[in-house]
């Protein structure tokens, strides 16, 4: 987007205008006062990190802004084709408006007149600087733009394009130019003349003559004593500015040549003035164009170039990631094929280094549509419930986010809302039971949830009796069907999975119920993590579980004989 208003100039790569930006930051707004649980249950904080580690902030704003626009969304994705498809494209970009922005930063923002030769050299080098950058995009663009297909990287390129085609960019690179030319050329020594006492003190100093050419004259007979036998000239002055150009430590620098440099400059006004005023008008050339307009998009390309160091990180670990294929929010669809949980694959790449493919993680499949869009998932402990679950739940807020989601396959329907019941222990107050807490949090998503929302319950109501939990459990599953939401409920209450068919025999139920469980090994009892349409088996394999953790009865019966 590239946006003109009262001579500002905008540069956005996430939104494709500015209304688009003003109708998302109303839909985030208005989903204030509704449950953000999801964040932390889905570990967005986490992911954030894996996907921007440079700017995790803004990363988490934008995945919790559950963008429901396919315009927004497909803008940022076609970004992201743009930077795959043409691998230079990120690096130079990278390298031309970081240098840019920083130069903009650290020197032209703080534009003062120079006192001194060097600080001349280094305001001029600046300007240089940028324009290096703006001929840069520009080459770049005439060599590949024509392999540039989305709206966003095009109207970077198109704002750049505007620049060095202007009547002020011309001028700016024809002063500066100039300008270097001319003090490269005009001086190239100076002639000082030094007055002593009868006791060859120095008394008075002063320039009397410049030349643009350098100064080479054989060495006297006294300029051999002081200099050392020197074959040239190469007096300690000379010496000092070789150290002073050589680092920016303040500390290395001579305070006698900052003071000479700055006196030689202010004696030499009679062309100096000129070099000044020069200057100045590149200045105010620089700040018609008006660059600071895009200073925020540097985060904007962090947020990029982490998504496809991510992509590219996947790709190496013969993992997929794929671009979602986004659906018409009333279709109420959702299909995925092998689809994983992102943040168990950065466990995975950590504890497991060499490992590639379905070594290094599990996949599944799943589709939300008219045959089922409610799915009960049970099997056994330790089999990979939660993260099933947290997995479809990523895949949403990144394909919302117009990222890349972790899986080969997805078609998915954009939701308005994100609602998580993962219950934790510690959320329980001193007057409060967990099963209280946990039905006034039903009560708040019941009021809020609409058909177009995603539900996603882990091991809920759990804290009363079994024949209780049963039934209250089944009165939830009833109360979203008929509402209408997606959604998968994790849970050890296998009677649920047993109860799909009296949920879609209800006249009122929009979101058909199926059942789902996680597949186990039979003779080893070894969990696999792999999720399957069925019914639960007669046990959950806890035993396997109790064994794994060494509370061993025989042991125990001889420790007790010793």
């Amino acid at each position: 987007m590239v946006i003109r208003e009262k001579n500002k100039t905008v540069i956005d790569l996430l939104y494709p205008s500015q209304e688009k930006r003003d109708q998302a930051r109303a839909h985030r707004l208005a989903a204030e006062n509704l449950p953000k649980d999801y964040a932390e249950d889905l570990q967005v904080q986490q992911l954030a990190a894996m996907i921007c580690p440079v700017n995790q902030y803004n990363t988490v704003k934008l995945l919790c802004e559950l963008n429901t626009d396919p315009e927004i969304i497909n803008y940022r994705l076609d970004a992201i084709d743009d930077l795959i498809n043409v691998p230079r494209l990120m690096p130079e970009i990278y390298k031309f408006l970081t240098s840019m922005l920083d130069n903009d930063r650290k020197n032209l923002k703080k534009f003062t007149n120079p006192t001194s030769f060097d600080g001349f050299r280094s305001r001029l080098d600046s300007f240089l600087n940028y324009i290096e950058c703006v001929d840069g995009m520009h080459s770049f663009y005439e060599k590949y733009g024509g392999q540039i297909k989305s709206a966003a990287i095009k109207s970077l390129f198109s704002y750049f394009e505007e620049i060095s085609g202007s009547d002020d960019y011309i001028r700016l690179k024809q002063l500066a130019q100039e300008l270097s030319e001319s003090l490269a050329h005009r001086i190239k020594s100076v002639t000082v003349a030094i007055n002593f006492d009868e006791m060859m003190t120095p008394v008075s100093a002063g320039i009397v003559g410049y030349s643009d050419r350098e100064y080479v004259e054989k060495p006297t007979v006294l300029d051999r004593i002081l200099y050392f036998n020197a074959k040239k000239n190469p007096n300690q002055v000379e010496g000092s500015l070789f150290r002073k150009y050589m680092t920016d430590d303040p500390f290395e620098k001579d305070p006698a040549v900052n003071e000479a440099d700055a006196r030689l400059f202010k004696a030499l006004s009679k062309i100096t003035d000129g070099y000044v005023d020069k200057l100045s008008d590149v200045f105010r050339t620089y700040q018609k164009i008006g660059f600071d307009d895009i200073s925020g998009i540097q985060e904007q390309l962090d947020l990029y170039d982490g998504m496809i160091r991510l992509i590219q990180t996947a790709q190496f670990k013969q993992i997929p990631m794929c671009r979602p294929v986004i659906l018409n929010a009333q279709e109420r669809r959702t299909e995925l094929k092998n689809v994983y949980d992102m943040c168990l694959m950065k466990s995975a790449l950590v504890s497991r280094p060499d490992a590639v493919g379905d070594e290094l993680i599990v996949r599944n499949d799943i589709s939300m549509d008219d045959d089922g869009r409610f799915y009960i998932l049970t099997g056994a402990n330790n089999g990979g419930k939660t993260t099933f679950i947290r997995a479809v739940g990523i895949v949403q807020l990144m394909a919302q986010a117009g990222l890349y989601v972790p899986a080969q396959y997805c078609e998915i329907s954009p939701v308005d809302h994100i609602y998580t019941h993962f219950p934790r222990e510690e959320e329980t107050g001193i007057n409060a039971s967990r099963f209280t807490t946990e039905i006034k949090q039903f009560k708040r998503i019941s009021d809020t949830i609409t058909k177009n929302s995603l539900l996603l319950m882990n091991e809920s109501i759990q804290s009363t009796t079994p024949k209780e939990c049963v039934e209250i459990a089944a009165e939830l599953v009833r109360i979203f069907t008929v509402i209408g939401a997606r959604g998968a409920f994790a849970t050890h209450l296998t009677e649920l999975a047993f109860m799909c068919d009296g949920f879609n025999s209800d006249p009122q139920c929009r979101s058909k119920v199926q059942s789902i469980i996680v597949r186990v090994d039979e003779d080893t009892e070894r969990r696999i993590y792999k999720v399957v349409k069925g019914l639960p088996g007669d046990h959950s394999y806890a035993s396997t579980v109790f064994r794994e953790f060494g509370i061993d009865l025989g042991e125990i019966r001889k420790r007790q004989e010793k």
